[in-house]
């Protein structure tokens, strides 16, 4: 499997981001992510008819007016969000699975807007039977996430990979706080995002706003 080529193209493309899917990959490496800097890495040079954001709402009322506020903003950069309210485990998690939402989507606006690539912003393996299907579709298929918190199987399904740790300063230039990450989990060689969990903070964690 080839990697993403460096090369221009006007190609139409759209853009699907699994926001905490990434956030928690990016995070066990010590990186955080600018959502608009990586979409506008991804279609540089490509023609970008959407850019789909699945991001969770907490569920706690005193958090409610400040994503309210995060995904206005992420709206005014042209982000279209898809959101629902997070559980809050007894645990501290907040638990969120977007697979079906995402993947009804993708299929649905492959079918009505015709995009010759789409790149698929997530590591959960079960998204792989989605990109087999774009690809006898003739959709070119691109998978951006980091090694080690990808699906091996979605890695090899795809026509190519990003890889989000090593695609310069335009997007990896956020550094997290120095406190510990909740849990620290050794590498998997096929790990498991069947159900997202997504780590709280003492401190709730906002999300990096546009400027």
């Amino acid at each position: 499997m080839q990697t993403v080529p460096d090369t221009l193209t006007h190609e139409r493309v759209a853009v699907f981001v699994d926001y905490h899917n990434t956030l928690n990959a990016l995070r066990r490496v010590g990186h955080q992510i600018d959502l608009v800097a990586l979409r506008d890495y991804l279609a540089e040079g490509r023609h970008l008819i959407e850019t789909f954001l699945y991001i969770a709402a907490h569920p706690l009322p005193e958090r409610h007016d400040l994503d309210q506020e995060a995904q206005r903003h992420l709206q005014q950069h042209g982000f279209l969000i898809r959101s629902k309210t997070g559980q809050l485990l007894p645990n501290g998690r907040l638990k969120c699975d977007f697979d079906l939402e995402m993947a009804l989507d993708v299929q649905e606006f492959a079918a009505r807007a015709h995009p010759e690539i789409v790149v698929l912003v997530t590591g959960d393996g079960d998204f792989t039977p989605l990109a087999q299907r774009l690809r006898l579709q003739g959709i070119r298929v691109e998978v951006a996430s980091v090694p080690g918190s990808i699906s091996a199987a979605l890695q090899a399904m795809a026509n190519g990979f990003v890889d989000l740790t090593h695609i310069g300063q335009e997007v990896d230039n956020l550094v997290l706080p120095g406190d510990a990450p909740a849990e620290d989990e050794a590498p998997q060689p096929e790990p498991d995002f069947e159900a997202e969990d997504i780590f709280l903070d003492a401190a709730p964690e906002e999300i990096p706003l546009p400027a």
